[in-house]
Parts: structure tokens; C-alpha cells; sequence
């Protein structure tokens, strides 16, 4: 057996010490107070050695040793293996749960102890944890919070402190033009983002800056939508294969143009382990965003984030946000990795609900403090008959602005097949 003294400023640093030192596997014997020191007792049990009374008494007997090196206790010459005695083992069970009974006193009485001195910062940090943020990012952003502020003071700081802190990232690709992919997991919105996206670039620049391409082969009606929504808004979009197939095609792309791209939706255990666009050449500008819905969970927001860094994306679309009942939750997770926010969506219309992302609106919503617009009666990609309507109306206009009949063609490199999309 190990045996050896530490002296620290509380329980939290002599656990610190006594596992740097020993691991994880060390037993506390003793604490007491010594001038204003904590002073701790640990021992670690030695596989390979019996116990000996020597060492019991050498446990006992380093409470009261002057020295402040680790006392070491002698080791018995016997080498046979430790006993397995059911009392001991139940012995050394109890000794681990009383230590993490200790350590998670400990912990909240520290907390108590904080609130008891932050009355104010106590409060707002139970106000951040009741809207979904977790608890070290609440007591983060109320850490900041003077005592002598008021209420109102006090949240206009936080709300401040909160908003600064969401990244976010200017798609200068949308000007520029270029390949842009939409990758994300199933169900998220991938397809009707893309839409959004290419109505504002309709609006912005015009239908011949755009063309859409999809490559999800996998969900029945994915390309039926997106042919839906290229028929009303009169650009072209083209059925791919793979990524050998989208870059012949973005080879011959002209400057400026913009070339929006569908993907399956993939779940996190089945992302590839490259990025759609590896091996591209430098010429060719192309990004990939992760779209993510705010109805996720934390935990499996976490893994999204994690599995799809392998298609290294550059920036976020976050949907759903009328749908989420916390947006704290989502923030929690967002605000602990390093890709930026460019768009949301808040509802199921195609461009009034479809914005740029502002922080102030984004904390206001997770704060609870601005009411959700009301929910529709479907929340599937589906576009309804007034949706289309609208594209309808907006092709019109741009048909009309080029001088063409109101008839925009339909380019297909791969048709769709009858028995290939067919639904039954």
C-alpha cells in the first residue's frame, strides 16, 4: 500500500492531487484542517502485495506526521497475489462511493456557497438552465453579472454577453457564385433550403445565375419537389450520379454563376470519411453547409456536428426554429464549436420565413422573450398549393423579364425513370 499526504486549498484540489499522483483507483483515509490548509490522506493499494498491520498503522500514523513528503509504507516480502476476500471488496466499494458522495457535496455546497454570494447572478443562471442551457453556459454568461445591478440591468448584460457569442459567417459565395452543397442529416430541410436559397438568388440576381442539381437518389419524391420548384421558378436543374459527374458539369460553369446542390440525407454513423468536393481544384470555388434542425437534441446535435466534420463544412443553416420548444438547448451545443450561423428559417413559407441570421433575434428567441409565430398544420418539405402558387407568380415575372413564354424548360441530364421514382 501507497500512502501519501497532501495539503490543499479545498476537497476539489486535493481530488485533483491525490489522482494526478495516484489515479484514480487511490482511497482519501483521513482529512482535517491544518492552519488553514486541508490536509488529506490517500493510499493506494498495490496489486501485487498483501496488507500488512505495518501498513494499517502507517496510515493511521501519517494524520499526524510532521514531514510533507509522501509517506511511503514498507512493503511485505511475501509476493503472493491481494486476497479475495468479499469483505474487503465490499469494503473498497464503500470507501469509492463515500468519496463521491464527498465530491458531489462538495460541488453543491460550492454552488450553494456562490449563490449565496451572487444572489442576482444565481438567479438569471436559473432563469438561462429553465430555457435549455446547460448548466455551465449559464453560470458562464451569469458570471458576468455585477452585484449591484438591477434585474433589467442584469439581463440586458447577459443578453448582450449571449448574443456577442454566436458565431456567425457572410456567404460571400451567394455574390461570388461557385458550387454550393447542402449536407446534413435526413429530415432536417435540406431540400427546401435549397429552394429558399435559390428564390433569393432568383430575386437578387436573376433565374440565369442559378442552376440546381440534386444527387439524392435515395429519398422517393426528392427530385419531383425540386422539378416542382424549378418548373415554377423557370431554372434548369440537372439529375447527377456523384461527385465526378457534378464537377465535369461545374467545369464548364461560367464565373458568377451559382450551382446549388441537393445531397442525401446521410445519419451520423453512415458519413463518408471525405468531402464531396475532395481533390477539386483550386479554380473551381466550392463549400459545403451543414443544415441542422433546432428540434435536435443535444446529445444527437453533438454527433451530427462531429460526424459530418468529415465534410468539412463551412458554415450552418439552422431550421425549424418555430418548431423548437427551447432554443437554449441547440445554442448550448452551437456556441462550443467554431462553424458560423447564415441563414434560418422560422415557418413553412419559402421566402418570408427564410432569413439572414441576426443574433440579437436568435437570443431574444432562446430567452424566451418574443413570441413564435404560429404553427402550421404540416411540417413535412412538402410545398403547399399557395407556395406554388407564389413561385408561380414570381416565374411569371421573371419569364416575362426575359421576354420568353411562361414555359421554363426543364434540363435533365438523367430523366426520371417511371420505375425509378415511381410511388405507389
Amino acid at each position: 500500500m501507497n500512502v501519501r499526504r497532501y495539503r490543499a486549498r479545498d476537497m476539489r484540489d486535493a481530488m485533483r492531487q491525490v489522482r494526478e499522483q495516484q489515479g484514480e483507483d487511490a482511497v482519501i483515509l483521513s482529512s482535517r484542517r491544518v492552519d488553514g490548509w486541508l490536509e488529506v490522506v490517500a493510499a493506494l493499494e498495490d496489486g501485487d502485495a498483501g496488507v500488512s498491520e505495518r501498513e494499517q498503522q502507517a496510515a493511521v500514523n501519517a494524520v499526524q506526521a510532521p514531514r510533507e513528503e509522501p509517506v511511503a509504507a514498507s512493503r511485505p516480502s511475501s509476493a503472493s497475489a491481494w486476497p479475495a476476500d468479499p469483505e474487503l471488496a465490499a469494503m473498497r466499494q464503500e470507501l469509492r462511493d463515500l468519496r463521491s458522495l464527498l465530491t458531489r457535496q462538495h460541488s453543491d455546497n460550492e454552488a450553494a456557497q456562490w449563490a449565496a454570494r451572487h444572489p442576482l447572478a444565481a438567479e438569471c443562471k436559473a432563469r438561462l438552465m429553465d430555457r435549455g442551457f446547460s448548466e455551465a453556459l449559464a453560470r458562464s454568461l451569469a458570471g458576468s453579472i455585477l452585484d449591484d445591478s438591477t434585474v433589467e440591468q442584469a439581463w440586458e448584460r447577459l443578453r448582450a454577453r449571449l448574443s456577442g457569442a454566436i458565431a456567425t459567417r457572410h456567404p460571400d459565395i451567394l455574390d461570388e457564385g461557385g458550387v454550393l452543397a447542402l449536407v446534413g442529416p435526413t429530415g432536417v430541410g435540406k431540400t427546401t433550403t435549397l429552394a429558399r436559397i435559390a428564390l433569393r438568388q432568383i430575386r437578387r440576381m436573376g433565374p440565369d445565375s442559378v442552376t440546381l442539381v440534386t444527387l439524392d437518389a435515395q429519398r422517393i419524391g426528392a427530385t419531383r419537389q425540386l422539378q416542382a420548384f424549378a418548373q415554377m421558378a423557370g431554372v434548369s436543374l440537372r439529375v447527377l450520379q456523384g461527385a465526378r459527374e457534378l464537377r465535369e458539369m461545374t467545369g464548364r460553369a461560367e464565373d458568377g454563376h451559382l450551382i446549388l446542390v441537393d445531397t442525401a440525407g446521410q445519419a451520423p454513423a453512415a458519413v463518408g470519411d471525405e468531402s464531396l468536393f475532395a481533390g477539386w481544384p483550386d479554380r473551381i470555388r466550392c463549400e459545403s453547409w451543414l443544415v441542422v434542425s433546432a428540434t435536435t437534441q443535444a446529445a444527437a446535435l453533438q454527433r451530427v456536428l462531429e460526424a459530418f466534420r468529415k465534410t468539412e463544412p463551412s458554415a450552418l443553416v439552422l431550421t425549424k426554429l418555430d418548431e423548437a420548444e427551447q432554443l437554449g438547448e441547440t445554442l448550448s451545443v452551437l456556441l462550443d464549436q467554431h462553424l458560423g450561423l447564415t441563414f434560418v428559417s422560422d415557418g413553412q413559407r419559402i421566402a418570408e420565413d427564410f432569413h439572414r441570421v441576426e443574433t440579437g433575434d436568435l437570443t431574444r428567441r432562446a430567452l424566451g422573450e418574443e413570441e413564435r409565430p404560429a404553427r402550421g398544420a404540416s411540417r413535412d418539405e412538402r410545398w403547399t398549393d399557395q407556395t406554388l402558387a407564389e413561385l408561380a407568380g414570381t416565374r411569371s415575372h421573371v419569364a416575362s423579364a426575359r421576354g420568353t413564354p411562361d414555359g421554363g424548360a426543364l434540363e435533365m441530364i438523367h430523366p426520371v425513370g417511371k420505375g425509378r421514382y415511381a410511388t405507389h
